[in-house]
């Protein structure tokens, strides 16, 4: 399933899962006195840890396969100088400057700290891309921080390719909060009004000066800069020019000549004009290292200057500097490279002192939810609750049981402060609703009877005895996560819908870091060494997994480009959108972190990825496209029904026999081989046993054993046990095999006496990577709960076992049962309306595991008949073609093969042609629309415009056959008929 699989045998896990007994040979079983201290732990086993092949960094978090998380940045050791010559280093890139620094923000931090610096500035290109890893490192070993940023003015546009990038470069340091509020919001304001990514437009340098005046402290920079740069290009007279212009704009006060000596020939003749520029207009002079590159890492640094030129390295070596210079230094090399310049070393510390703060930024709220008069934003939600509560359950007498629980959630959500986040995911969804888009909440969020009274998920939370604190709990470290998942193809009109609620401003979606791996650094460095696009596709196609490079088996790739590559691992390469998250604040956001174009028109995107965000405490609401939603819409407004997943019987006898004989292609969820080989053995016959058999063919259940035990209980060939009756209660459902994380919890609550916060504290230790310490603590906490109810010995290592096997292999019950529900849903409308549920996938195209072409035929394999596209019939999409007597529904008891019989035909669209497209397929039947059937191959080219490839492409799929042309004879004419044009037409 993985190269990652933990380092325990299958049979192993499965042994402990399955709670056999062990044959003494392995230490997963061992309870013998030699290896047990005190509390009758194993000491080797005590922090026993299976992590989950798919998600090495397991994060405890709600997503089913567990997201990657950032850890905790734990500080090394590192040794410190005595007596060191106090300097600051003001002027300094890390590698999200993207393809120009070589350090990470942490290397940057532990450097500075070896040396003995008593501060630190980092000062990326355009933004505060790395500000977060780079405050979390040095706050850890206690190094003062200064934030800033390198300002691109004048670009003509992205920079992408350039060997020396254009325009001017000005430096600028944050004095305190309210200086990296400007300065974030100067750099967003600049990358909103450039209209692309990589152009930040911050117009004149009075524009920006009269945002940051005396909020900043300006620095002439480097080479780039207005002050060098004209001195480099023009002469004294004209550097003292732009040094009278920074003054007059930003104060004298807050401007400083920066000082270079990297070892180039003129770096002291330059240095003493500066100097003198300064002394004659009374400003202070300081030195940088303008640290790019640590020597170690000079040879990343060359590749990746590099890459980011679009070059090789013999053709972008005129542009790299001769030597790695630029990399920190001690207070007392600086002191004796600066020499000549009598206290310029003692004023960098001096700035240091002033400038540095710590970035404990007071993240913005949510936004303030328009309430009724005379509500708050809680009475509001409890409003809201009672009265979907009224739809859902009925009356309070009718439930009591549902109206305690809700009242349970009502005072938690109180208490912990959160009634505004349920308010904003509930005015998504009923904007869905209002607009008639197919939208379900999934995850642990399907625990919450609140969320399903709102209407928010499907999944009745009362019915199903599902936890509530695995969603929400007093300990949590922040506010809930709702993923909303949405039909796919109309969830950008959410997502604007979000952004024309809130703002640009306030609102923006959360970053994907994209980093280097194997593959693409593989193919990067190679360019870089000059090799041609062929064996870079060669090489890089070889490499299957991630991982170190070198310990891939591949022979042919060069020494160099192996080592090379292995360098850039982890560097962050760009940034991306990631696939849902959405940030909404009460304040400008902007203030807290920029904000810049993404790649996708209309998409704003924060310069911080989701582990940024939760570190200073941004709410981030996840927005999620499912293409089964979309499919399932089409599908039923092809029927004319509309579908309400929450309002469905799930009990339909044919719906299950159509599972057990896994017929099964197209449907949500259990399409693939590993599900198809499973349901005749598991052979579902109710709604849970969809949600079996969602959660039962994953990694974890899999290699962690649970599927065979499961399916011999199941179908009667292996007794249904427990290791102890108090596991019944938890284990009951799932015949005593442990599928869903819910079950550790209960276990923990059952057999150990924890709260449901407790138990939901003890998943998350247990599934992460944790501190010994404090895994230690919790364990003790388990084995003396589980000592007061009379487990003890060999039954308390095993349940031990069992629970830290299982936290990082369970799945969530709640999410299993809200895809559970569209594995119904579109089972339902394949048994019942193949013909539909064919055209709603094929429009919904790309999704689920078969290529068109597998969806056809299996539709034809049930009666469906399957027309071919025709420039005359066929819209962009597929559609239904029927006639009076046309049938609308199979009916119970058909064979399958005969579900389809009498039942419409599907059209197949003209965007299912091969190289068309569906901006052409959709001209082609717009101007059909409008302007009447087409009369021939020469008529549709000259109202469409379309090339001779494009008619060749349609004569293929025979597409003219209603002009009563064959596919030979259409291609023969394509070309012809692409020549006939109006005057003045030309060919595209």
């Amino acid at each position: 399933m993985s190269f990652h699989n933990p380092n325990l045998p299958w049979s192993e896990l499965e042994r402990v899962l399955s709670g056999r007994p062990g044959d003494g040979r392995s230490g997963g079983g061992r309870s013998g006195d030699g290896g047990r201290p005190r509390g009758g732990r194993p000491r080797d086993e005590r922090h026993l840890h299976v992590v989950d092949p798919l998600a090495v960094d397991a994060d405890g978090g709600d997503s089913p396969a567990w997201s990657r998380k950032r850890q905790h940045y734990e500080a090394p050791e590192l040794p410190r100088p005595d007596g060191a010559v106090p300097y600051a280093e003001l002027h300094a890139h890390s590698n999200f400057s993207f393809l120009d620094g070589a350090s990470h923000p942490e290397e940057l931090a532990e450097e500075a700290a070896r040396l003995g610096l008593t501060a630190l500035a980092v000062t990326d290109h355009d933004g505060f891309y790395g500000v977060v890893r780079f405050a979390e490192a040095a706050r850890a070993l206690h190094l003062p921080t200064i934030f800033g940023a390198e300002l691109s003015l004048g670009l003509p546009g992205p920079q992408n390719g350039e060997p020396d990038p254009l325009g001017r470069h000005l430096l600028v340091l944050a004095h305190g909060h309210e200086g990296y509020a400007r300065l974030a919001a100067t750099i967003s304001r600049a990358q909103l009004h450039g209209g692309e990514k990589g152009r930040p437009v911050y117009g004149e340098l009075e524009e920006v000066a009269a945002e940051l005046r005396d909020h900043v402290l300006v620095l002439t920079g480097c080479r780039k800069g207005h002050v060098p740069g004209a001195l480099l290009t023009e002469g004294v007279d004209a550097a003292a020019r732009e040094l009278d212009r920074l003054t007059a704009l930003f104060g004298a006060e807050t401007v400083a000549v920066e000082l270079t000596d990297h070892g180039h020939p003129v770096d002291a003749d330059r240095n003493d004009a500066l100097a003198e520029l300064a002394a004659a207009a009374g400003l202070p002079t300081w030195p940088p290292t303008t640290c790019t590159t640590p020597p170690r890492a000079a040879a990343a640094a060359t590749t990746v200057a590099a890459v980011r030129a679009r070059r090789s390295l013999d053709e972008i070596d005129g542009w790299l500097p001769a030597a790695a210079t630029a990399h920190l230094r001690s207070g007392a090399e600086m002191a004796a490279r600066f020499g000549a310049y009598p206290g310029a070393v003692e004023r960098a510390a001096e700035f240091g002192a002033e400038l540095a703060f710590d970035l404990q930024l007071v993240a913005p709220r949510l936004p303030a939810y328009p309430v009724p008069p005379g509500h708050t934003e809680m009475s509001w939600l409890r409003h809201l609750t009672e009265q979907g509560a009224r739809e859902r359950y009925g009356p309070r007498e009718a439930h009591p049981e549902a109206y305690a629980q809700l009242e349970h959630e009502l005072r938690m959500i109180d208490d912990l402060g959160f009634p505004g986040y349920f308010l904003v995911v509930y005015d998504i969804v009923a904007f869905c609703r209002a607009q008639d888009i197919y939208c379900q909440g999934r995850g642990s969020a399907a625990n919450s009877a609140v969320c399903y009274a709102l209407r928010i998920t499907n999944v009745d939370a009362v019915r199903h005895r599902l936890l509530f604190e695995r969603f929400l709990a007093p300990e949590r470290d922040g506010p809930p996560d709702i993923d909303v998942d949405i039909e796919s193809d109309r969830r950008e009109e959410v997502i604007q819908h979000v952004y024309a609620r809130y703002g640009r401003e306030h609102t923006a979606q959360v970053a994907n870091v994209i980093s280097y791996r194997p593959r693409s650094a593989v193919r990067d460095v190679a360019k870089a060494f000059g090799f041609s696009p062929g064996q870079q596709d060669a090489w890089s196609k070889q490499i299957d997994r991630w991982g170190s490079v070198a310990s891939v088996d591949v022979e042919d790739i060069p020494e160099q480009v192996v080592a090379y590559a292995n360098e850039l691992q982890t560097f962050p390469r760009h940034l991306g959108i990631h696939s849902g998250g959405m940030v909404i604040c009460d304040r400008p956001v902007i203030e807290v972190c920029p904000v810049e174009w993404g790649r996708m028109p209309g998409r704003s995107v924060l310069q911080w990825d989701k582990d940024d965000c939760a570190a200073v405490g941004l709410v981030k609401f996840d927005l999620l496209g499912l293409g089964m939603l979309s499919a399932l819409h089409y599908g039923y407004d092809m029927i004319g029904t509309t579908l309400d997943l929450g309002d469905m019987t799930l009990d339909d006898p044919e719906v299950y026999d159509m599972l057990c004989r896994a017929d099964s292609v197209g449907v949500f969820q259990v399409e693939s081989r590993a599900q198809m080989a499973t349901l005749p053995r598991l052979k579902p016959r109710c709604f849970y046993d969809l949600v079996v058999e969602v959660a039962l063919i994953r990694p974890g259940p899999i290699q962690g054993g649970s599927v065979h035990p499961y399916i011999r209980r199941k179908n009667g060939q292996e007794p249904v046990t427990y290791a102890h009756p108090l596991m019944r209660n938890a284990l009951e459902k799932t015949l005593g095999v442990p599928l869903f994380q819910e079950q550790l919890m209960q276990l923990a609550i059952d057999l150990a006496g924890f709260d449901a916060a407790g138990a939901d504290q003890l998943r998350r230790a247990m599934g992460a990577k944790r501190s010994v310490e404090r895994m230690a603590q919790i364990a003790d906490r388990l084995y003396a709960g589980m000592a007061e109810r009379g487990i003890t010995g060999e039954l308390a290592d095993d349940v031990y076992r069992k629970l830290t096997a299982f936290a990082s292999y369970g799945f969530p019950e709640s999410h299993a049962m809200s895809f559970a529900y569209l594995v119904y849903a579109s089972s339902w409308l394949k048994r019942y309306h193949p013909a539909p549920f064919l055209a709603a996938l094929l429009n919904a195209q790309p999704m689920g595991f078969y290529s068109p072409q597998t969806l056809v035929d299996d539709a034809r394999r049930h009666g469906v008949e399957v027309r071919r596209p025709d420039i005359n019939a066929s819209g962009a999409k597929a559609v239904l073609e029927s006639a009076p007597e046309t049938r609308w529904g199979s009916q119970p008891g058909e064979p399958p093969h005969a579900w389809g019989l009498g039942g419409p035909a599907v059209r197949l669209g003209l965007g299912s042609v091969r190289t068309l497209g569906d901006d052409v397929a959709e001209r082609i039947e717009a101007e059909r629309a409008a302007g009447g059937p087409y009369r021939d191959m020469p008529d549709l080219a000259r109202r469409v415009g379309l090339t001779a490839a494009q008619l060749e492409a349609l004569a293929t799929a025979d597409a003219f056959a209603c002009f009563g042309l064959t596919r030979r004879q259409a291609l023969w004419a394509a070309g012809a008929a692409a020549q006939d044009r109006p005057a003045g037409c030309p060919a595209r």
